[in-house]
């Protein structure tokens, strides 16, 4: 069978998708969780935590396979995910915190980062034309799945031992990652991909060249300070809420599917607009800026719901971009031939600010109050800018230098 973008990219893509991004319906299990083992906040907390980290590590150091054999990722992501859930279904039953940290924790945890990575450079050399919006698509549906899986889990809760629905979606989330397995296949680069990548002097390429340069380093930076911001505020999302003094639940779960689908938007809407610019790194600007703005008027209206919920809408919409646009700023910096393994290396600030941004918040609304961790915010934000700053600097610099490597290798000839 003639192999397609839709399904040997899309479906695939769908279908991973589907699958990891129920890592976000972890809350809705927590109470019957609670119920069943008589765990403390403490394990279900962890668990969660420790998935994040996993996922950003394994994608870290999971991208060579990607690079190499995105079928055998994808089947990797199935076997990890699938085995992630049902180890958790297994935790719960016997009353194991261990056994249950495990299972969501690590286990599935690997499967997430191979699975995030494993689909974005299919989509985008699927996508030529179109990269930034194929990028956008492929992590927006990522957090439009759980959107999608709350109903299906809220079903099987309403039927089922928690336990048992934890295998019930071992087996669904199981039968749909193997079909992407099955399914996915990455066509060659174009040609006009390989053109461009002989300026980035990817024939020197090594893990260690890029971890250590400058331009790696201080682009993870603005990654790191945005995801932290980001996570500092959705963390905590209901209780920055109830001391703006909103705390009808009905109105704050409102808020959240408003704010959620803030972020969606953000990651295609940018993903789109990134197409249509020469420099791809040009919506880094633009989520900087508008998130000192957006956090420094907060900062003087901390009691107004209004602006709680503005600040929210726009800090996961500008979360979502830092997200969406990476894959092609990796592209132009490192060409298309190494883009999985950069992507995945870049992914391990996901891991780190998921422990730094949970905290922040934690101290300030556990202590001084929500005013101060947006002024907090403006700090950080304003850093992040300074980091682009230089970032841009140190392209510019290590562009201009390529370029003239390549005419004196030109004259020798």
């Amino acid at each position: 069978m003639a192999k397609n973008k839709y399904l040997n990219g899309v479906l695939p893509m769908a279908l991973i998708n589907f699958a990891i991004g129920s890592v976000y319906c972890w809350t809705l299990f927590k109470a019957d969780i609670w119920a069943h083992t008589g765990f403390g906040p403490a394990v279900t907390s962890w668990s969660f935590s420790i998935a994040i980290f996993v996922l950003g590590m394994s994608a870290a150091f999971g991208g060579k396979l990607v690079e190499k054999n995105p079928r055998r990722s994808a089947f990797w992501t199935f076997v990890m995910v699938t085995l992630g859930w049902f180890v958790t279904g297994f935790g719960i039953q016997t009353r194991s915190a261990l056994v249950t940290i495990l299972g969501f924790g690590v286990i599935q945890g690997i499967g997430l980062g191979l699975g995030y990575i494993t689909p974005v450079k299919t989509m985008m050399i699927w996508f030529d034309k179109r990269k930034g919006l194929a990028a956008g698509l492929s992590i927006a549906a990522f957090g439009v799945s759980g959107v999608l899986i709350n109903p299906l889990v809220a079903f099987l809760l309403d039927r089922l031992a928690v336990y048992t629905a934890f295998y019930a979606l071992a087996a669904i989330f199981g039968v749909g990652l193997f079909a992407a397995a099955r399914l996915l296949w990455r066509p060659p680069a174009s040609q006009e991909d390989m053109e461009a990548e002989k300026s980035v002097a990817t024939a020197t390429f090594s893990v260690r060249s890029v971890v250590l340069s400058k331009k790696f380093v201080f682009l993870w930076i603005v990654f790191f300070l945005n995801i932290t911001g980001g996570l500092a505020l959705i963390s905590h999302e209901k209780q920055l809420y109830n001391a703006a003094g909103q705390t009808a639940m009905g109105m704050i779960l409102l808020f959240v599917m408003v704010t959620a689908a803030s972020n969606v938007i953000g990651r295609v809407a940018l993903g789109a607009y990134q197409d249509r610019t020469a420099n791809k790194h040009q919506p880094f600007y633009v989520m900087t800026i508008v998130s000192i703005a957006a956090t420094a008027f907060a900062a003087l209206f901390a009691d107004s719901i209004t602006v709680t919920f503005g600040l929210v809408i726009v800090i996961q919409f500008m979360f979502g971009v830092g997200f969406a646009c990476i894959p092609n700023v990796l592209h132009q910096n490192w060409g298309i031939s190494r883009l999985s393994t950069v992507h995945g290396l870049i992914l391990s600030a996901w891991a780190a600010a998921g422990l730094v941004g949970n905290q922040i918040s934690s101290f300030f609304l556990d202590g001084p109050g929500a005013q101060y961790l947006y002024l907090t915010l403006v700090v950080l934000y304003s850093l992040q800018l300074v980091a682009l700053f230089v970032w841009v600097r140190v392209r510019t610099t290590d562009r201009v230098e390529a370029e003239r490597a390549a005419r004196r290798e030109a004259a020798l000839v």
